[in-house]
C-alpha cells in the first residue's frame, strides 16, 4: 500500500467522523392552540382529551395560542418559563385569546407542568396538582438514547484508519 492509499483512507475516515459532528439545525416553530374549556386544558379544540402533554425539542419555539372558552376567567401559569397570563372569560364561538411564545433550550430538557392558578381549578401542589393542568415535554422522555447509526459510522472510520496504518510497512 502506498502513501496515496493511506491519505485516501484518512480522508474517508475524517469525512465519516466529521459528518457525524455536523448536524442540521433542528429548531422549529411549534404552533399550538391550547384551549381552556370546562375547567380543563385541551390541545387544538375543546373536544380533545384534557390534561395534554405538548412535546417539543430543545431549541424549538413553542408558539401558544391560548383560548378561553369558559364564561369565567382562568390563568395560564407556567412556572418553569415564568409565565402567568390572565385569561378573560370567553365562549367557544367568541373565545378570549392570548399569545405566549416560549423558546426552549437544552437546559429545559424535562417535563414541565402548566396549570390554572384560579382557586379550585388545579388543586394540589407541584406534581400532585390535578384538574386544570397540562405538561410540556422538552426533549426525549427517555433518559438515555440508544446508540444509532452514528456509532456504526465511527467504528467504520476507526477501522479504516487502523487498516491503513497496519498496511504500511514501518521504516527502520
Amino acid at each position: 500500500m502506498n502513501r496515496r492509499a493511506l491519505v485516501t483512507a484518512v480522508v474517508i475516515a475524517a469525512f465519516l467522523t466529521t459528518s457525524l459532528l455536523v448536524r442540521p439545525a433542528t429548531a422549529a416553530d411549534v404552533p399550538t392552540t391550547l384551549v381552556a374549556y370546562n375547567v380543563n386544558w385541551h390541545v387544538g379544540t375543546h373536544t380533545t382529551p384534557p390534561q395534554p402533554t405538548i412535546t417539543v425539542n430543545a431549541g424549538d419555539v413553542l408558539r401558544l395560542r391560548i383560548e378561553n372558552h369558559d364564561n369565567f376567567p382562568h390563568t395560564f401559569t407556567f412556572p418553569h418559563f415564568t409565565v402567568n397570563r390572565t385569561l378573560d372569560p370567553g365562549t367557544p364561538t367568541t373565545p378570549f385569546v392570548a399569545f405566549v411564545n416560549i423558546t426552549t433550550s437544552t437546559a429545559d430538557n424535562g417535563k414541565w407542568q402548566f396549570y390554572c392558578s384560579v382557586p379550585g381549578h388545579a388543586p394540589g401542589t407541584d406534581e400532585a396538582r390535578t384538574g386544570m393542568v397540562g405538561w410540556v415535554q422538552v426533549g426525549s422522555a427517555s433518559p438515555r438514547p440508544t446508540p444509532g447509526f452514528e456509532v456504526v459510522l465511527v467504528i467504520a472510520a476507526l477501522g479504516a484508519v487502523a487498516l491503513a496504518v497496519r498496511a504500511f510497512p514501518r521504516r527502520k
